[in-house]
Parts: structure tokens; C-alpha cells; sequence
């Protein structure tokens, strides 16, 4: 009779030989079989691996750490490969998006297994919502993609703005993260440090061509974002590179509505001086002037009184920026 192969034997003639899950294969058969039988279709493969690593069923037991492991790996190698069953002849070297750092792809690896630290996803974004350069970059390099993407649909870059870690933010942008990547609901990195006032990293973003008046499913853009926050540094630095003053989101508000709202002072004036229009309307009827004849900071219902009396005899220098398509929640 003859002998029956082993469930991703292929993979022994790859550069991935060291690394064969023998202990998934010992302990689990039948899903290192189901592996093997999906490799070839790229999309159910990433299913499976998403429900062996991810389980929807909450009584579920979870596999031993080691198997674990081993299919987080596998995963890995999976990306790296493609759906194409390698050759010796035809397998690719591991690459990596810090490729021409220091820590090449084997090192990073072995890094991390004695640190005891398991290549999941879950633990590189742990490392990047720390703000560890030195763990990140190991993860980058045993694998994980500079643009890859958590369940949320982050990567590391938005990760990095929205946490603050200025730093590894930088040095993601620095080794070529896309500084226009949008999340499932469509922010991108510049909304992430716009809404938490990251100015020095918006500075970068801006400077590799981030797009200032990029627009989320909700229609909200950074400038919105960074207004309703009161980030004044931030506004400045968005009007500086050409933030469209007047665009509109989907529940009707924009970024003076939004500084008004809250109260921000220095920034409704920076507003108005570029142009912003006092003629907004929320969905449910609300006006920005009744918000502002509401505002506890009688500098701001003056101001607003005034711009909108000009406005209305067409003296006030308005930018008139056409809102885009809108659809989404907002945020």
C-alpha cells in the first residue's frame, strides 16, 4: 500500500522546512488536512485561518499554545508565499516591509521566541499601542506586513496616531506605511492624529502626501475632527496645506459648527479667518447659529452674530467647498 503523504508535506521543500507544524499535524490532523486541501484558494484559506484563530463559537476550546502558534505561523508563511504551491526551485525568500533594518527575518523569529512572546496579531498590536520600537520591528520583520490589518481594519500607523506614540508612528512612515489607508468606517492615519491633536506625526503625514481633506463614511475629515477636539496647532496645520474650510459631513456639521459646539474659541476665530461659513444645519433642524446664541462664552455668540449678519450681505470672504458623496455612521 502505498504510504499516504503528510497533511502539508509540500511545505518540507520549502524555505519554511524548520518551521513545519508538527505538532498541528500530531495533535490536530484534520484541520492541518483542511489546510492543505483549501492552500490553492487564497480566500477560503484566509476564512479557516480566521475562524481557527479567531472563534466565533464561545465555548470553543482554544488550541495549545504551541499549536497556536504553530498556525499563526502558518498563516504567516501562507502570506508570504501566495496560493501557489512552492517549489524548491520557485519558493521566495522571506521578505518583510523593514527588510534594511538590522534585524533580518530569521533573527526576528528566534527574538521573539526566547522572549517568549507569541507572533500573533494581538500581541503586535499590543507592542504598538506600548509604543515598543524594538518589539514592533521584530514583528515586522518575522513577517507581519507594515500595512497589515487588525480586526478593525488598523494598521500599524493608525494604531501608532491614535495611541500617541509619535515615535513609532514616524518610523512606520519613515520605513513606507501608506499615509492614506482607511479603516472599515474610512478614517485614515491623518484623522487618527488629527483627532488626538498628534501634530508633530500630522506634520509628517502631510509631508508624504497625506490626503488633508480625505473623507470618512460619515463625511468627516480631519480638519472636522481636529476642531471638534479644539487641536488649534493642528487646524492651523491643515489650513495651512489647503483643508477645505466649508465641507459638509453627513449629520450636517462642519468644522466650525463642530468648534462652536464645543466651545473652542481660538479655533472658531482661525475658522472664520479662513473662510468658514456660518450657514450649517444639522439633520434635526439645529442651526450653527442657534448653537452659538446658546454658547457660554460670550466671545464666540458675538462673533458668530457678526460673521453671520456679514455673511448674509455677502460680505464675509467664504470658501465654497462642494461637500462629497456621503453615506456611514458617524463617529
Amino acid at each position: 500500500m502505498a504510504e499516504i503523504e503528510s497533511p502539508l508535506a509540500f511545505l518540507l521543500t520549502t524555505p519554511y522546512a524548520s518551521r513545519y507544524p508538527r505538532k498541528l499535524v500530531e495533535g490536530f490532523p484534520h484541520v492541518a488536512r483542511r489546510i492543505a486541501e483549501l492552500w490553492d484558494d487564497k480566500d477560503k484559506l484566509g476564512e479557516y485561518f480566521t475562524e481557527l484563530m479567531v472563534s466565533k463559537r464561545p465555548n470553543r476550546r482554544g488550541f495549545p499554545p504551541e499549536v497556536g502558534a504553530e498556525i499563526v505561523y502558518l498563516s504567516m508563511a501562507y502570506d508570504l508565499h501566495g496560493p501557489v504551491r512552492p517549489t524548491p526551485q520557485a519558493a521566495p525568500e522571506p521578505t518583510t516591509a523593514a527588510r534594511d533594518d538590522a534585524w533580518d527575518y530569521e533573527r526576528a523569529v528566534a527574538e521573539l521566541e526566547r522572549l517568549d512572546i507569541p507572533i500573533t496579531m494581538a500581541q503586535f498590536v499590543r507592542a504598538l499601542e506600548a509604543g515598543d520600537q524594538h518589539l514592533c520591528s521584530l514583528f515586522l520583520h518575522a513577517g507581519f506586513d507594515i500595512d497589515g490589518r487588525d480586526a478593525r481594519q488598523w494598521t500599524p500607523l493608525m494604531i501608532a496616531c491614535f495611541h500617541g506614540r509619535e515615535a513609532l508612528a514616524l518610523e512606520l512612515i519613515r520605513l513606507g506605511a501608506s499615509v492614506d489607508a482607511t479603516d472599515a468606517d474610512g478614517y485614515t492615519p491623518l484623522h487618527w492624529a488629527s483627532v488626538n491633536g498628534y501634530q508633530k506625526v500630522g506634520e509628517v503625514l502631510v509631508r508624504r502626501q497625506a490626503e488633508v481633506n480625505a473623507t470618512s463614511n460619515a463625511g468627516i475629515t480631519p480638519l472636522l475632527q481636529a476642531a471638534a477636539r479644539g487641536h488649534l496647532g493642528v487646524v492651523r496645520l491643515l489650513l495651512d496645506r489647503k483643508a477645505k474650510v466649508n465641507l459638509v459631513a453627513a449629520d450636517g456639521s462642519t468644522a466650525l459648527l463642530k468648534a462652536v459646539a464645543n466651545g473652542h474659541w481660538e479655533i472658531v476665530n482661525t475658522l472664520l479667518d479662513a473662510g468658514a461659513s456660518t450657514q450649517a444645519t444639522m439633520k434635526n433642524g439645529t442651526t450653527l447659529v442657534d448653537i452659538a446664541a446658546r454658547s457660554k462664552d460670550e466671545r464666540i455668540r458675538e462673533r458668530i452674530a457678526i460673521a453671520a449678519r456679514m455673511e448674509a450681505r455677502g460680505d464675509a470672504p467664504i470658501q465654497r467647498d462642494e461637500p462629497p458623496p456621503l453615506t456611514g455612521t458617524i463617529y
